[in-house]
Formats: structure tokens, sequence, C-alpha cells
């Protein structure tokens, strides 16, 4: 996961939970709540049609059932890497959902003092 698409969804859920925020209702997402969230708003698709033409250019000399092999080794390879990189991405927007959600409460702590004491 990039870190900007990251800070994006975190972003993202802050708003969308901008009234929770402020009546203090806000439940911080968990682990699994963040993975499902982010494996709905980033794509990061692998292209079978573009490995699989990579993969025949650079072994001109293998066979169909080759290149089909080679497509399935780099498929599951990719798809624990995204695994592995949905629950770093996961663990690092649950922690800026918190830093934002600090930084917001500090926020209004202090507009509180200036303007409502």
């Amino acid at each position: 996961m990039y870190s900007s698409d990251v800070k994006k969804c975190a972003q993202q859920i802050v708003k969308e939970s901008f009234a929770d925020i402020l009546i203090g209702e806000f439940r911080m997402p968990s682990q699994t709540q963040m993975e499902s969230y982010l494996l709905e708003n980033i794509d990061y698709g692998f292209d079978e049609y573009q490995t699989a033409k990579k993969i025949q250019r650079s072994h001109l000399q293998w066979s169909e059932e080759q290149i089909v092999d080679e497509l399935e080794v780099q498929k599951r390879r990719y798809e624990k890497e995204s695994r592995y990189n949905l629950k770093a991405g996961a663990q690092k927007a649950v922690n800026e959902v918190e830093n934002l959600v600090s930084s917001l409460k500090d926020i209004i702590k202090v507009w509180k003092i200036k303007n409502l004491a």
C-alpha cells in the first residue's frame, strides 16, 4: 500500500466520522475493519495480461505451458505480498486515524477554551 493512499483513507474516515468525533462517540476501526476499508477503496489488482506479456518478452524460448506456470508463480507471489502490504497498510491507517482524531480533539479543546470561556 502506498503511504499517500493510506493517509487519504485515514482522512476520509475522519471526515466521515466528524460528527461522531465531536460528540465523543467515535469508535476506532479495528485492524480487520481497516483492511476491508482499504480493499474497498484502493485497487491494486494483479494484471495477468501485462504480466504474461512481460514473461513472454523476457523468455522468448518458453512454451505456453511454461509461461502459464510462471504466471501462476508470480500471481501467488503478488497475492502474498498484497496480503502483507494490506495488513501493514491497515495498521498505518489505524495509526493515522488515531493521530488525526487526537489532533482534532486538541484543536476542539483549544477552540472551546478560546470561544466558550
